[in-house]
């Protein structure tokens, strides 16, 4: 009796065990009529080109960064069955993002569309969707990266792919054979007077990035401090100081669009040539030579715009 009170034992160890491995190794999926909580992580990519920057962090955002999201069937103003997610709030915390309210994932394969930064005016992402470079906020749009398969409750993990809406015009500038102290404190963009080329402000869909201008809005756009931006020396060029606008699509002549640099109090003016183009997700480096009496523009490199997002700047 007592041999086979232990060959038994071990008989049920061994059926025990091979059941609690089955059962670890077992993927558990949601039951029917179950749903999955929606996580996302995002990428900047250039508007022109597709690429994905390979310089930054995934998240390409600053600690407490919010996007505003429109979880959708496929299309905006398209409800979410589970919904509706109208201006979700999703928050950059400690490397990831926090949704509020919780987004939860049935079997329709969810769509959905992004907008930094976030504001609590936005309804269904198809109107009030502004953007202006007066202010010059880095507004950005974005919606599932391609590749991923359909985003439900049994793949709820979305790459959101984002782009910028504006264009990035960058600024390395130095001085020669000049005396002066070189304090630069303002650079602004403007139309000359009885031209309209640069917009300031246009309206932006979400889904497909395409801008359109608003008319009577042609105010510059430009960056300001009273206390000098930089001071010009000969030896490293200031920069990039930077100034985001509204894409152009072509300049009408030249000098229909300006640059002006206020340097020691005086302001120099560079003229854009005809046909200037600045298209939305791309930057633009001038590299700036001012020598007291004219500023000489060596180079402009034209490159993908991929760098993360850039918050509002103070201007003074």
């Amino acid at each position: 009796m007592k041999r086979l009170f232990i060959c038994m034992a071990v008989i049920s160890a061994t059926v025990f065990g091979f059941s609690s491995c089955n059962n670890e190794d077992e993927t558990v999926l949601p039951s029917p009529g179950q749903t999955a909580d929606l996580r996302i992580e995002t990428e900047i990519v250039s508007a022109g080109t597709g690429l994905r920057s390979t310089k930054a962090a995934l998240s390409s955002f600053p600690e407490g960064s919010a996007l505003s999201l429109f979880v959708t069937s496929g299309t905006l103003g398209s409800n979410y069955p589970q919904g509706p997610y109208n201006n979700v709030k999703a928050e950059y915390k400690s490397g990831k993002w926090e949704l509020t309210p919780t987004v939860k994932l049935g079997d329709t394969p969810a769509t959905i569309f992004a907008f930094y930064p976030y504001n609590t005016a936005y309804t269904n992402g198809a109107s009030n969707m502004i953007v202006s470079h007066t202010n010059q906020v880095d507004y950005m749009y974005g919606t599932n990266a391609e590749g991923q398969g359909n985003i439900d409750r049994e793949n709820p993990n979305v790459r959101l792919r984002m782009k910028h809406a504006k264009a990035l015009l960058q600024f390395n500038i130095k001085k020669m054979n000049y005396p002066g102290e070189g304090k630069l404190t303002r650079i602004e963009v403007a139309n000359i007077n009885g031209k309209n080329d640069l917009f300031s402000a246009a309206s932006l869909n979400i889904s497909t990035g395409e801008l359109t201008n608003i008319g009577g809005q042609y105010n510059p756009a430009y960056i300001e401090n009273v206390n000098g931006l930089y001071t010009l020396t000969e030896d490293e060029p200031a920069g990039p100081l930077e100034i985001m606008v509204i894409p152009v699509s072509k300049s009408s002549a030249n000098g229909s669009i300006v640059m002006r640099f206020f340097i020691d109090g005086a302001i120099y003016t560079y003229n854009v040539p005809v046909n200037t183009a600045w298209k939305q997700g791309t930057k633009y480096l001038y590299n700036v030579t001012f020598n007291g009496t004219e500023l000489v523009v060596d180079d402009i490199v034209i490159t993908g715009w991929t760098e993360g997002a850039k918050g509002e700047i103070n201007l003074y």
